[in-house]
């Protein structure tokens, strides 16, 4: 059986998603694969409203099955939820190598000396006009 403090972050989010999206998984612990599919599905469909993006839990299936369609949650203790909630408040420390900022700043002075061609396109709109097209 997987236990919470083991899973990936992915795994962990998935976990409290499913406990907020219906709070009677916590008392029981069991979760069924039609509560995940209606979980899952409904999850998917309020994701532009702010819903949190989770996979469906295929790892959970193989790992933690009680019988015939149950599944035993990895359920997270108060500690194991403050710690998540610490690490998913932390920023991840982006590191840029300076070869790569280096590129950056080389390709925006190349973008910034270079002529606007606007020339160009009043001389194509010129040619299709002379050939009976309309812009």
């Amino acid at each position: 059986m997987l236990k919470f403090n083991t899973l990936s972050n992915s795994q962990k989010k998935c976990i409290i998603a499913l406990i907020e999206a219906n709070p009677a998984l916590k008392t029981t612990g069991q979760i069924t694969l039609k509560e995940v599919v209606s979980i899952t599905q409904d999850l998917a469909a309020k994701r532009t409203a702010g819903a949190p993006k989770i996979g469906y839990p295929n790892w959970l299936f193989k790992y933690n099955k009680i019988e015939r369609g149950v599944y035993q949650l990895p359920l997270p203790t108060e500690q194991d939820l403050s710690d998540y909630a610490q690490g998913s408040v932390k920023q991840p420390k982006v590191k840029v190598s300076k070869s790569k900022a280096a590129a950056a700043t080389r390709l925006e002075k190349i973008i910034e000396s270079s002529p606007v061609h606007t020339q160009d396109v009043e001389d194509f709109n010129a040619i299709l006009r002379e050939n009976g097209i309309t812009v």
